[in-house]
């Protein structure tokens, strides 16, 4: 009998230890684990990292909600499994090969959402199916605003910023994405469009060139301009400084003055005419 009791004991321990192994699931950090049944469908609410129980009848699923990388290059080396390099449009209606970069996660507020409107994917399943069949699309509707000279260019911080502003708008509706950074890393034009490109940034240069030099033969003019208007003011301000100067000695001559030069000279040198106000001329005759 006791050793009955301790059968029944030992197997209601080993029910016991499956049923809560069973009950438990541990959730992996940077994921999340979504509750369904085949009865009752998706749970509302999500499982954090760590262990969690949830029943022996409950299925769980794991989704990634840590930050992602989605690359789309021409060199594998690069994080593609393959050349995923493809091609843009342009302003100027041309189209260039480019290499892309994306770093995104899953909203954790929208995960079930997301769960439920895919119909059970993963998150690789739904970037491989979902979003890099559309990607290229959607790039090219803000590469159109950008001339093939922009996106060759090595500064396309501009042309960036507004690929992951929209495709942040984009994905965050569609897919529950939140992109942080979408990029193009790098651009691939073929042998003629390479020409094409470097005989632009040639009479770019030139362009450049030969309006430094008409913008120096300008500045040289003006600066010619300046002295030639400085010397011509020092010349009539100076000319201004005599004519006052003899409009002064002019206006100091008077009739009081000449006669008082007569006397004076008359003292000195007898009979005298005074012509101006410094010139004696002696009467030889006295």
């Amino acid at each position: 009998m006791k050793r009955a009791i301790v059968i029944v004991v030992a197997a209601v321990a080993v029910i016991g230890a499956v049923f809560t192994v069973k009950s438990c699931k541990l959730i992996k950090p940077g994921q999340a684990g979504i509750v369904y049944t085949y009865k009752d469908g998706v749970q509302d609410q999500t499982l954090s990292p760590g262990l969690n129980f949830v029943g022996p009848m409950k299925k769980v699923k794991e989704f990634s909600t840590s930050n992602e990388i989605l690359v789309m290059s021409k060199d594998k080396r690069e994080g593609s499994k393959k050349n995923e390099s493809f091609k843009v449009a342009t302003s100027d209606d041309a189209s260039i090969a480019v290499s892309f970069q994306m770093s995104y996660r899953y909203k954790p507020d929208t995960l079930v959402e997301t769960y439920k409107k895919f119909k059970g994917m993963d998150g690789e399943d739904i970037v491989e199916s979902r979003v890099k069949p559309v990607l290229k699309s959607k790039i090219s509707e803000v590469t159109t605003n950008y001339s093939m000279m922009d996106i060759y260019s090595g500064n396309r911080s501009k042309l960036n910023n507004e690929l992951t502003k929209y495709l942040n708008e984009e994905f965050s509706k569609k897919y529950g994405i939140e992109v942080f950074d979408a990029s193009i890393i790098d651009v691939h034009p073929d042998d003629k469009l390479k020409d094409a490109i470097d005989n632009r940034v040639t009479a770019l240069q030139e362009k450049q060139q030969a309006e430094a030099e008409q913008q120096k033969i300008k500045v040289q003019k003006e600066t010619e301009k300046m002295q030639a208007e400085t010397d011509a003011q020092i010349q009539i301000t100076k000319a201004n400084a005599e004519a006052e100067s003899n409009k002064i000695i002019s206006s100091s001559i008077t009739d009081e003055l000449i006669r008082m030069k007569e006397a004076e000279a008359r003292n000195k040198f007898g009979w005298v005419t005074v012509q101006g106000a410094d010139a004696v001329v002696k009467d030889q005759g006295n």
